[in-house]
């Protein structure tokens, strides 16, 4: 899948400008905002201002420094510019997010450098679920395969031939002793257990099912 097909367009976005200050930004954070991305004044990504950012800031301020006085301080100083990874727009994949939205709350999105957008952490959650079936009723078989061209083809004839349908499958590395394991989801069958022997009849062990 490419990144075109998961972006939500910045113009879809709330956005924080780094000049604003913290005040304007808890403003503009209240209710759903949790953290947002910000850019500068020729629309460059710098990073993600987050409420928890915010706090951290404040803990490093003076004690004799007002509340007040603190919430005119400009965000640009709470900006967590460690959550500055992205994407591109034409060269990256939907997988190329997986590493980054496992630590920050949204994959920012680039085009020639210039940010576009985000992939929300809801959208990939979606694809996911959708790649393993969820919410779709079926059976789970996981095989031990080698890793040799055909594999997948050989496999779905199998169930062509029980008139099974493949909700998903994916591939999965290798374990101590085969080099790659497949987990199929298919719909629910009265020719499972044919289909099974069938499968280790052609070489294919048969790691578990449920």
């Amino acid at each position: 899948m490419f990144i075109r097909n998961c972006l939500t367009p910045k113009k879809e976005l709330t956005l924080l400008s780094s000049p604003m200050t913290i005040k304007d930004a808890l403003a503009t954070m209240k209710g759903s905002h949790y953290s947002l991305p910000v850019i500068n004044d020729e629309g460059s990504y710098l990073g993600i201002l987050s409420k928890r950012s915010i706090l951290e800031y404040l803990e490093t301020q003076d004690e004799q420094t007002t509340l007040l006085e603190l919430y005119q301080h400009a965000i640009s100083n709470c900006i967590d510019v460690s959550a500055n990874e992205s994407v591109d727009l034409h060269s990256s994949h939907f997988e190329d997010c997986l590493p980054i939205i496992v630590r920050y709350p949204f994959v920012p999105v680039l085009d020639n450098g210039e940010f576009v957008g985000i992939v929300k952490r809801s959208f990939i959650e979606r694809t996911l679920e959708d790649c393993f079936g969820v919410g779709v009723e079926g059976t789970r078989i996981l095989l031990g395969v080698h890793n040799q061209s055909g594999t997948l083809h050989s496999i779905t004839k199998i169930l062509q031939k029980y008139d099974i349908n493949i909700i998903s499958d994916i591939a999965f590395e290798s374990d101590s002793s085969y080099l790659r394991r497949i987990l199929i989801k298919i719909e629910k069958s009265p020719h499972l257990n044919k289909v099974t022997a069938d499968i280790e009849k052609h070489g294919y062990r048969i790691l578990e099912i449920e």
